[in-house]
C-alpha cells in the first residue's frame, strides 16, 4: 500500500481521535470526507482537538481522489445516506473499515460494495466530548481489527500497521468476528440498561442489580450467538461485567448520551437486529425485547413529541 491515501468519514466520538492521530502522522495523505455543505462548515469552524489546531484536508464527492483506505465512523442509521459522500472518491481497490457497533455496518458494506475488501472492526472506550468546534478526549479508545470476509489476512495486517504507525491504540484479533459479537453483546445489554437507568460506568461497581440485569440480557444474547456459530461463552459475560466494574471514571455509554441529549439512538441496529436474528432461529429473548421496547418508547417520546 505505497502512496496511501486515507479517508475518514464521521468526526464524532469514535472518529475524532482517530482522525486527529492520522492527520498528525500522515499529513497530506489523510483526508476528512464530507459533502460540500459539511465541508464548508468544517473549513469555517477553526477546529481544535485537545486545544491544538486541527486543519486536515477535506474532500467531498466532487473531488477525484481514489482512497486506499476508507474508515467509516458515522452512525449506523446514517450509513445509507453517507454513500453519496464517498462513492466518487473510492474505487474497487479501496479497503473499507467500518467501526460501528453491531454487525449491520459490516454486512451493509459487504452487500453494497461487493468488489471491495471490507474489514471487521470496532472501537472500545473513547471518552470524546465535542463542544462546537472544540474536541476533547483523554482516552481515544482502543481499536480492534482482524481478518476480512475474504480471509486476506495480509491486507488486514497492512491496515493494522498503518493505524499502529500513527500511534493509534489498535489490537490485532485472530478471531475478529467473535470480538465484534462480544462488543455487540456489551452494547445490547450495557448500553440499553444504562440508557434506561441513567447510570454511568461507575455505577456498576456498586450496584448488584444493574450487574444482574446485564447478565440476564447477555445470557439471552449468548443463545443467539451459539446458533450463529459464534463461540461466545460464559467467560465473555464475566469479562464484560469486569470491564464495566473496573472502568476508571464516570464515562457514560453512547446510548445514554443520546438519551440525555434527545438524539436518535442505535437501538434498532443493536437490540433490534439481535431480536430479529433470535426470531429467525426460534429463540426467545424476553429480557432483550423488553429493553428494546422501553428504549423505543423513550426515544419516540422526544423525537415525535408523543
Amino acid at each position: 500500500m505505497n502512496d496511501i491515501k486515507i479517508g475518514l468519514i464521521g468526526l464524532g466520538v469514535i472518529g475524532a481521535p482517530i482522525a486527529y492521530k492520522l492527520y498528525n502522522y500522515y499529513d497530506d495523505s489523510f483526508f476528512l470526507v464530507a459533502d460540500e455543505e459539511r465541508k464548508n462548515k468544517l473549513n469555517n469552524q477553526n477546529l481544535r482537538v485537545n486545544n491544538e489546531i486541527f486543519v486536515p484536508n477535506i474532500i467531498s464527492n466532487k473531488n477525484e481522489c481514489p482512497l486506499s483506505l476508507l474508515i467509516v465512523c458515522v452512525k449506523n442509521y446514517d450509513l445509507e445516506k453517507s454513500i453519496s459522500d464517498f462513492k466518487n472518491i473510492i474505487d474497487d481497490k479501496t479497503i473499507i473499515l467500518p467501526l460501528q457497533n453491531g454487525v449491520f455496518s459490516y454486512e451493509f458494506f459487504c452487500e453494497n460494495f461487493k468488489n471491495n475488501i471490507v474489514l471487521r472492526g470496532y472501537v472500545q472506550g473513547p471518552n470524546t466530548r465535542i463542544y462546537g468546534s472544540s474536541i476533547i478526549y483523554s482516552n481515544p479508545g482502543t481499536m480492534h481489527i482482524g481478518k476480512t470476509q475474504t480471509d486476506k489476512k495480509d491486507i488486514a495486517y497492512k491496515v493494522f500497521e498503518i493505524l499502529n504507525n500513527a500511534g493509534i491504540d489498535v489490537v490485532w484479533e485472530d478471531n475478529i468476528k467473535k470480538m465484534v459479537w462480544k462488543k455487540w453483546m456489551l452494547n445490547v445489554a450495557g448500553n440499553s440498561i444504562t440508557a434506561l437507568t441513567l447510570a454511568d460506568y461507575s455505577y456498576f461497581s456498586r450496584s448488584d442489580e444493574i450487574q444482574r440485569l446485564c447478565r440476564n440480557a447477555m445470557h439471552e444474547f449468548l443463545l443467539v450467538a451459539q446458533y450463529e456459530n459464534v463461540d461466545l461463552i460464559k467467560k465473555d459475560i464475566d469479562d464484560i461485567i469486569n470491564y464495566y466494574v473496573n472502568y476508571r471514571g464516570k464515562k457514560k455509554t453512547s446510548m445514554l448520551e443520546d438519551i440525555l441529549h434527545s438524539r436518535p439512538t442505535e437501538n434498532e441496529f443493536l437490540a433490534g437486529d439481535l431480536i430479529r436474528l433470535a426470531k429467525k432461529n426460534g429463540i426467545s429473548t424476553p429480557m432483550i425485547e423488553t429493553l428494546y421496547l422501553l428504549l423505543k418508547i423513550r426515544e419516540n417520546q422526544y423525537i415525535t413529541g408523543d
